[in-house]
């Protein structure tokens, strides 16, 4: 277990931040210590990472509403909007986007900035980065995510979570279990969803179920409503996305490892946008003696690669490589090239998970991912 409280060190009257870092003697003095710093303040902004999932949502959507129910004064602000998936998640419709005047006023006048569900500055999107720049109080992270970044004032990580909601949860309950209403519990039962695969990971323990079943005892949804809400909402035209991307679906290392590439161009000539990109990981997964899947996404910056496992490979270890990171079985990372090249770079890194020798992309493989990008990059 890897449970992390940063201290604050005030400086000239400002913070200095990540100077001492204390490790907490149990789980329940840490939850205690970060209850002492949120009851603290009265004025706070959370937000989370760009191209939020359920369990940035959920986690976001949980804590700001356990504030209120303390009195306190609650922003909750991010780079992208609330997606498709989850906006019929209750509490949601309150996210504020954008660099208004109003929403850069409520940074500004923050007495505590929260940061739940990643651990960098890169991954919170431009307008969170940039209405940062006008803050200068402390930083609180919430979050389950390994190789954090030194720029919190206060951390609270435990990378063995199942979720960044289950944090959130354990918080609530060391303060008062009974303040979690139904909204609060549907939020953080689609936290908790959404991270563990539908409770298939092994980052599952007896305690996420019994966790479980308690939001769902208190929330006022239906594990079938919360499921369809957020997968089932594809549209008519997801697909032939579907179609396009599994046609590229190539097997190395005598099928132990998969990937498909979706490119711009597919996107576009299928009429799909960013947000239906979910599930393509699970259904390579799903394909008999398939261990490691990498699915690579073309965007107009570049390439954002998801890395996903079964057993002890690492998948944050080779997502770090590129500047990503994640979790054990599960990691991300965002290359700056064409498609192509991301595809290769990534195959190199390979080296150590497999016996053979890095591998090198046949011709009709590079043909296809030559193809695959035209005519648009």
């Amino acid at each position: 277990m890897r449970r992390t409280l940063l201290a604050e060190v005030a400086v000239n009257g400002g913070y200095k931040r990540n100077l001492l870092v204390l490790i907490a003697t149990s789980v329940d003095a840490m939850l205690k210590d970060i209850l002492e710093v949120l009851l603290g303040h009265h004025c706070f902004v959370i937000t989370t990472h760009q191209r939020p999932d359920g369990d940035a949502i959920g986690s976001q959507v949980a804590l700001g509403r356990f504030l209120e129910h303390l009195g306190k004064e609650v922003v909750l602000f991010n780079s992208d909007p609330v997606p498709p998936s989850l906006e019929w998640m209750p509490g949601s419709e309150v996210i504020r986007t954008g660099n208004t005047l109003e929403n850069l006023n409520a940074v500004a006048q923050a007495d505590l900035f929260v940061v739940v569900d990643t651990n960098s500055r890169d991954r919170l999107g431009k307008t969170v980065d940039r209405a940062l720049d006008l803050y200068k109080g402390p930083v609180l992270l919430v979050d389950h995510h390994t190789e954090p970044e030194s720029w919190f004032t206060w951390m609270m990580r435990d990378e063995d979570a199942a979720a960044t909601g289950e944090l959130i949860y354990d918080l609530i309950c060391t303060y008062d279990r009974d303040l979690i209403d139904s909204n609060m519990a549907t939020a953080l039962y689609t936290a908790l969803m959404t991270d563990t695969g539908s409770f298939r990971f092994s980052s599952v323990t007896p305690k996420v179920h019994r966790m479980a079943a308690d939001l769902l005892d208190r929330g006022s949804y239906s594990p079938l409503e919360v499921y369809a809400g957020v997968y089932e909402n594809h549209s008519p035209a997801w697909p032939r996305l579907v179609s396009m991307a599994f046609q590229g679906l190539t097997f190395l290392y005598d099928g132990e490892l998969a990937y498909i590439t979706i490119t711009r161009h597919m996107l576009e000539t299928a009429g799909v946008g960013y947000d239906e990109i979910h599930g393509f990981s699970d259904m390579v997964m799903s394909i008999a003696g398939v261990r490691i899947t990498l699915i690579f996404t073309e965007t107009k910056r570049g390439v954002k690669v998801s890395f996903r496992s079964k057993g002890s490979h690492r998948m944050d270890i080779w997502a770090q490589i590129y500047g990503g990171g994640g979790h054990h079985n599960a990691a991300g990372a965002f290359i700056r090239r064409p498609v192509r090249e991301a595809v290769e770079v990534v195959l190199e890194g390979i080296s150590g998970l497999f016996e053979e020798d890095a591998v090198v992309l046949a011709e009709e493989d590079e043909a296809y991912l030559k193809a695959l990008s035209s005519p648009k990059q």
